[in-house]
């Protein structure tokens, strides 16, 4: 058996695929460290531990297709993805000024990106 079979996927899809997961594991680790502080539950903060722990390494891969500039400007979207997370599962107010911040947020990484 060839040690090309154990090779990891390379490609812009599969470095978007990448920055997707991180998007959602850091958006999820910020959410359950935030519900540890609620309930301190040590299973939130571990939960947290483990997806900040995850991520290093899939944004050194990711980086390694798309340019360390476009992946850190990409993870970005996370400040909007956890405000609207929080909004849902803590009932957390996003006020107006706070939504046009992360719509100026989403489109100049969107642009960026382009």
């Amino acid at each position: 058996m060839s040690m090309h079979a154990f090779a990891l996927p390379t490609g812009t899809a599969t470095a978007y695929l990448m920055m997707g997961f991180l998007l959602l594991a850091t958006a999820a680790a910020q959410i359950a460290f935030k519900h540890y502080h609620h309930a301190t539950r040590r299973s939130s903060l571990f939960i947290a531990l483990v997806l900040f722990a995850s991520c290093p390494p899939f944004t050194v891969l990711a980086a390694r297709q798309l340019g360390i500039g476009k992946v850190y400007v990409l993870m970005s979207l996370s400040y909007a993805l956890v405000a609207f997370m929080a909004m849902k599962l803590f009932d957390e107010r996003i006020s107006r000024k706070q939504l046009q911040g992360l719509a100026l947020i989403t489109v100049g990484c969107i642009l960026y990106a382009l």
